[in-house]
């Protein structure tokens, strides 16, 4: 039968899984090569399509082997045909790489955070700075609407990078690595993902409220996790 792979874990780690954790199907099971294993769940699906279902079984898999281990997400969608494929083309030929990585991660989660601007605030700081903008503002004709547009959207965009990298800096002590910066929205002004060691949790949300309170109220924070690091498991 056809297997999703959730995650790799150490082999001595093989059994962490609650079975009484919401989302975690009965089907959940653990595949072991050597010093390592698989997070599987059997599935009917050759394509997983990538269905609120699928999906939130994949995280909470994820989520409630972290909680009591060290796991390597896996990309949502990885299927293979049996457990014997799995070990063949994959935990076999990759076992070193995938036991580095683990060792790599051992006691470090995941801690991402998404910061966004508020409207108003973040526009007040644009005219603020530029003289022409607060020029621009309040006239009716296009093309001084059409240039406030842009410049105000410069001026977020310039501040973003300023912001982001002010962030990292201040709770760069207590963190291990650092996933690049994204936006997806319009006033958002970063998400940044941070990998960090279990005992540093409660340090590095300390330094990270201090900085929220700083950027407040241009800039509103929210933590997200720990969470496994899905960010942080791409070389495996």
């Amino acid at each position: 039968m056809p297997l999703v792979v959730h995650g790799l874990l150490s082999a001595d780690a093989a059994d962490v899984l609650d079975p009484s954790v919401e989302g975690v199907e009965a089907s959940t099971a653990v595949v072991v090569h050597g010093e390592v294993a698989a997070l599987v769940t059997a599935t009917g699906e050759v394509d997983l399509l990538p269905s609120r279902a699928n999906l939130l079984t994949h995280t909470r898999v994820l989520e409630a082997a972290a909680e009591a281990t060290t796991v390597v997400p896996m990309r949502f969608g990885t299927v293979v045909p049996d457990e014997e494929a799995l070990v063949a083309t994959y935990l076999r030929p990759e076992h070193d790489a995938i036991g580095r990585r683990l060792d790599d991660l051992t006691g470090r989660l995941e801690v991402r955070v998404r910061a966004t601007y508020d409207e108003d605030q973040a526009v007040r700081a644009v005219l603020d700075d530029d003289r022409r903008a607060a020029q621009l503002r309040g006239r009716d004709d296009f093309e001084a609407r059409m240039e406030l547009g842009e410049r105000i959207a410069a001026g977020i965009a310039a501040r973003r990078d300023d912001d982001a990298r002010y962030t990292v800096e201040a709770v760069r002590r207590h963190v291990i690595d650092v996933a690049p910066a994204t936006v997806s929205e319009p006033l958002d002004a970063f998400t940044v993902s941070f990998l960090v060691d279990r005992d540093a949790l409660t340090a590095f949300e300390g330094s990270l409220e201090q900085v929220a309170d700083e950027l407040a109220p241009r800039v509103r924070m929210e933590l997200i996790g720990p969470l496994p690091p899905f960010s942080f498991a791409a070389t495996a």
